[in-house]
């Protein structure tokens, strides 16, 4: 019998086709598409374990248990705009409501489980998990209303797992084994010990899987008004990279990784605010090396990072030339008795479907056991070719009348990633 307490992300994820003048967002990335509720689990289970020799083993598990997700409703909207700025006809109106109540649900599955040489446990686990009530439900209009009606996400989950279980085994006969051999105290040893599971070969391979936010920037190319400013959306930024020792603590590495780049308006007027839109996702590419700080006592400290990046999307721009347009406006207190306001429209082209940009990067590798690692990496990109262009004009209140301001999407970018590193 077990019990257990767990966090998890549930997808909501909309496709909308696109057809006639409807721009939908079929050339969306995934993750452009892609929000995540986070939601908590409590589960019970009852398992049944039957050794199969003296290194395998299979389990069954059932049990059930309670997802709650929270009372929240999410909004997603979108028009299709005329070159003036004008609403031509609605793409899509999705309406999510999530109700703060417990979903229970039934769970049915099995594992193999791996009795490890260092007296550890490798299982794979699949299981089914049947929902009794809807995760969320919620209404949808698409297409000037031309297709509308309900939609629900059951909360039904076919689930694969791989889990490692610390036994401690191996690390306790290590530890009587030097202070029977060596003649230390446990607390010298335990100092042994550390030292000898901290030792990295300078011929090793590391592979690393990685997920986090990456903020693809938007510059200012041109602003005689000097009123627009840099600024950039998160989205997520899977990353998998290889290094490999070659000597004295330096390393070659190679990755790929790939992030949604938006097309951000933000002006001074209201630093807090921004607005914007999908501009392309892109794939990238990187080479480079890094060189892995280490004291004596094999403490790695820091991770530093430098290299090349070469990217690829494939947004284009329609016929009348222009990837996308809009206008809008921006408010923010008052001068006198005048509301601080500012007007603007803006078109946006394609220039580049190629980005290239060098980078700099530090992370931080935390042994979690064996060859297994946690770690964390920051990287900043600069971009080296323009990839898209946005031409803005605008004018308000105490705010100067400016044609042709001019912002850039270069491949610049704020890359801040957490995953896990095997050492090969």
């Amino acid at each position: 019998i077990s019990g257990g307490f767990g966090l998890g992300f549930l997808p909501i994820n909309m496709k909308v086709r696109s057809f006639d003048s409807f721009q939908g967002t079929d050339n969306w990335g995934y993750f452009s598409r892609i929000n995540y509720k986070a939601f908590t689990k409590y589960e019970l289970l009852a398992s049944y374990h039957k050794t199969l020799n003296e290194k395998y083993g299979l389990k069954f598990n059932f049990g059930g248990g309670i997802n709650h997700y929270g009372g929240s409703s999410y909004g997603y909207s979108a028009g299709n705009y005329d070159i003036t700025g004008e609403t031509n006809s609605e793409l899509y109106d999705f309406d999510i409501q999530f109700t703060n109540s417990a979903k229970p649900y039934l769970t049915l599955g099995t594992e193999i489980t791996k009795n490890l040489k260092n007296k550890d446990i490798l299982a794979l686990k699949m299981n089914f998990e049947y929902s009794f009530k809807n995760a969320y439900s919620g209404t949808y209009s698409i297409y000037d209303g031309s297709s509308k009606g309900e939609c629900f996400n059951r909360g039904n989950y076919f689930n694969l797992a791989l889990a490692y279980t610390m036994t401690g085994n191996k690390r306790l006969s290590r530890l009587n084994q030097l202070k029977l051999e060596n003649n230390l105290d446990k607390k010298s040893a335990k100092r042994l010990i550390k030292k000898e599971n901290r030792f990295i070969d300078s011929k090793s391979t590391f592979i690393s899987f990685a997920g986090g936010l990456g903020i693809g920037m938007n510059l200012i190319e041109s602003d005689p008004g000097a009123t627009l400013m840099k600024s950039g959306f998160a989205s997520f930024l899977p990353r998998i990279s290889i290094e490999k020792g070659l000597k004295n603590n330096f390393y070659g590495e190679i990755g790929f990784h790939s992030q949604t780049f938006w097309d951000v308006s933000k002006f001074n007027v209201y630093e807090y605010g921004s607005s914007g839109g999908n501009a392309f996702y892109a794939y990238q590419l990187s080479v480079g090396g890094l060189y892995r700080w280490t004291l004596k006592n094999n403490y790695n400290v820091l991770n530093f990072h430098s290299g090349f990046s070469i990217g690829y999307h494939n947004a284009r721009n329609l016929e009348n030339g222009l990837s996308s347009w809009g206008s809008g406006g921006v408010s923010s207190g008052t001068i006198g008795n005048e509301v601080f306001h500012i007007e603007y429209n803006s078109q946006s082209r394609i220039k580049s479907n190629i980005l290239a940009s060098c980078y700099l990067g530090v992370s931080k590798d935390f042994r979690i056991v064996n060859n297994f690692y946690f770690t964390m990496n920051y990287r900043q990109q600069f971009g080296l070719i323009k990839a898209s262009e946005a031409t803005y004009n605008y004018s308000g209140l105490n705010v100067p009348t400016t044609q042709g301001a001019r912002m850039k999407i270069n491949g610049t970018s704020r890359d801040f990633q957490l995953g896990f590193k095997i050492k090969l």
